[in-house]
C-alpha cells in the first residue's frame, strides 16, 4: 500500500511534519492484456530475487515496473521486445537495470547480457555494481567463472554460459553479438539512429530478447526516445511497453503532486530537500526534464516555451501605435530565411511584437525591404549584421538601418528572456516566430549569452523579436561598436 502523504506541503514551507510519498505506479502505460499474477509475468520473480537472493529489496516503484515490463504471452515469450522506462533522476534507474541484468543471467537463461550508454563510464558503473553483487553473494559467487575488469574488454561471465559486457553507444555498438537481453541506459543522449540501429538488431535472434531503456526524459533532439515513446503512446506498435512516471505536461514547476508523479522514490531514497534545492537552483526547463521527467524542446532553451505560450494575444493589433514602431530584421547563418519584426509598447507598458515579412533570400530583401520601411516609418530599424545580414549590410545601412552589435546583443536577446518571464510581451501566436523562440538555446558568451545560430535551426525570427525589443527600449540607437566575432 503506498504510504501516505502531506497533501497540504508547500514546496516553500521550512517545516515538514510528515514525509511525501512518490507514486509508484505510473503515470503513463502500456495496459496489461491480462491481469498480472505470478502466471502472467516474471516480475514478481524478480522481485523474490531481490528480497531473497541479493538481499536488496526494490523499491515500490521498481516492483511495479518489473511486473509491467515482463508480462508474459500465452506462449510463455516477452510480451515487449522493448521497453521503454521513463523517471525523474536519481530515482534508483541504476540498481533496477542492475537487478534485471543478475535475474537475467542467474534465472531466465540469457547468455549474453550487454549494457550500454551514450559514456562508456555510465555503463561501466552499473556494471561493476554488479560484478559486485554477485561476487559477495554467496549463493552467486560459487557461479562466477571469471571477471575481467580491463577497459574494453570488461565481462563477467558464468559457469552457466552467461556473460554481462558493456559497451558505449555508437555505430558500431554490438555488432556481430547476439544480445538476449540489452540495456539502453539514458537514451535521451542518442541525437541520431546510427546506435540504435547497430544495436537493437543484436536481439533479433532471440525468440525472449528484450531491449530496455531507461532514461529521463529528453528534448526535440532525443530523437531516438521520442520515436519510441510516440510509437508506444499510439500503440502503432504493440511489441513496446511504455512505462513513464512524470509529472503532467504544462504542471507548475512548484506543484507537490507533479514531484510525487515524477519522483517515485520520494520518500525512500530521495528526499523533498533535494527536490526543493533543485528547483531553486536549476533553470525552469531543466528542472522539467530533470525532475519532473518532462520533454522539452530544448534543455538550455533561452526562452522558456510555457511562459511564451502564454502570452498569445490573436485579437491585438499594432494599428494604434503606429508612430511607435521600432523594427528588426536578422538574416539566418546561410542566407535562407530571414524576418522582419515589429515592435510598440502598449498604453499598459507591455510590448507587443509583430511579424512584417519573411524572405528566403537577399535580393528579396533589397527588393522588397525599401518599401516597407517607407510606408511604416519606423522610429528606428535595426539589424544584426553578424549573423547572415552581414552580406547587405551596406545597403541596409543606406536605408537607415542602426547595428546590434558587440554587447548589446547579449542585452537584447537577455532581454527579451526577461520580458517573457515576466509577462511583459505580447504576440499573435505567429507559428514561424513561435518556432524560432521556442526553438532558441542558449550560447554563452562572456558574462552573458546569445542565442546559438551554429548546429541548430533557423532562429532569425527570435532574433529580430530581440532586436525590435531592444531598440525600443534603448535611450538612442544601439552604437556602432567593435564585434565580438560570429556567435
Amino acid at each position: 500500500m503506498e504510504p501516505p502523504a502531506n497533501q497540504a506541503l508547500s514546496p516553500t514551507s521550512d517545516v515538514f511534519t510528515e514525509t511525501v510519498y512518490g507514486i509508484p505506479t505510473p503515470r503513463l502505460f502500456t495496459p496489461p492484456l491480462r491481469p498480472l499474477t505470478p502466471e502472467t509475468t516474471r516480475g514478481y520473480e524478480v522481485i523474490e530475487f531481490a528480497r531473497n537472493v541479493l538481499k536488496e529489496p526494490l523499491l515500490p516503484w521498481q516492483e511495479e515496473a518489473v511486473i509491467r515490463a515482463m508480462e508474459l504471452n500465452t506462449d510463455g515469450t516477452y510480451r515487449f521486445r522493448t521497453v521503454v522506462i521513463l523517471v525523474a533522476r536519481q530515482n534508483g534507474k541504476s540498481h533496477l537495470s542492475k537487478v534485471v541484468a543478475l535475474y537475467k543471467m542467474y534465472v531466465d537463461n540469457a547468455k549474453l547480457v550487454l549494457g550500454v550508454a551514450q559514456d562508456l563510464s555510465i555503463a561501466k558503473e552499473v556494471w561493476l555494481g554488479a560484478v559486485e553483487i554477485a561476487t559477495d553473494t554467496p549463493e552467486l559467487a560459487h557461479e562466477v567463472l571469471n571477471v575481467r575488469y580491463a577497459n574494453g574488454e570488461q565481462e563477467l561471465s558464468l559457469l552457466n554460459g552467461a556473460r554481462y559486457k558493456i559497451s558505449a553507444a555508437s555505430r558500431s555498438a554490438g555488432r556481430g553479438l547476439t544480445v538476449d537481453h540489452l540495456t539502453l541506459d539514458e537514451i535521451r543522449e542518442h541525437r541520431n539512429f546510427d546506435a540504435w540501429s547497430a544495436l537493437s538488431k543484436t536481439t533479433n535472434a532471440r525468440a525472449c530478447a528484450q531491449t530496455w531503456t531507461i532514461s529521463n526524459a529528453g528534448d526535440a533532439q532525443s530523437v531516438v526516445l521520442n520515436q519510441l515513446r510516440d510509437a508506444a503512446l499510439s500503440g502503432r506498435d504493440e511489441s513496446i511497453g511504455l512505462l513513464e512516471w512524470s509529472a503532467p505536461d504544462g504542471c507548475a514547476l512548484e506543484d507537490v503532486e507533479g514531484w510525487r508523479q515524477a519522483n517515485p522514490a520520494l520518500g525512500h531514497t530521495l528526499s523533498i530537500q533535494a527536490i526543493r534545492s533543485a528547483l531553486a537552483t536549476d533553470t525552469p526547463n531543466v528542472f522539467r526534464t530533470e525532475i519532473l521527467c518532462q520533454r522539452v524542446d530544448a534543455l538550455d532553451a533561452a526562452i522558456e516555451a510555457a511562459a511564451w505560450n502564454a502570452l498569445v494575444d490573436s485579437a491585438g493589433s499594432l494599428a494604434d501605435y503606429r508612430e511607435q514602431i521600432s523594427l528588426c530584421l536578422d538574416v539566418s547563418l546561410d542566407g535562407a530565411h530571414a524576418t522582419l519584426v515589429a515592435a510598440a509598447q502598449l498604453s499598459d507598458g507591455r510590448v507587443r511584437v509583430e511579424p512584417i515579412a519573411v524572405w528566403s533570400n537577399t535580393e528579396d530583401i533589397k527588393r522588397e525591404l525599401p518599401e516597407l520601411i517607407e510606408r511604416i516609418a519606423p522610429v528606428t530599424f535595426s539589424f544584426f549584421p553578424l549573423g547572415g545580414a552581414a552580406a547587405i549590410a551596406p545597403f541596409l545601412r543606406s536605408h537607415g538601418g542602426v547595428e546590434i552589435k558587440g554587447t548589446k546583443v547579449s542585452e537584447a536577446c537577455i532581454g527579451l528572456a526577461d520580458l517573457v518571464q515576466t509577462r511583459q510581451i505580447l504576440h499573435p501566436g505567429d507559428p514561424l516566430i513561435d518556432a524560432h523562440i521556442i526553438g532558441a538555446q542558449k550560447y554563452q558568451r562572456g558574462d552573458g549569452w546569445v542565442f546559438v545560430r551554429r548546429g541548430v535551426g533557423h532562429v532569425d525570427a527570435a532574433y529580430a523579436v530581440a532586436g525590435a525589443v531592444y531598440a525600443l527600449f534603448s535611450a538612442e540607437p544601439p552604437e556602432r561598436i567593435a564585434s565580438f566575432g560570429i556567435y
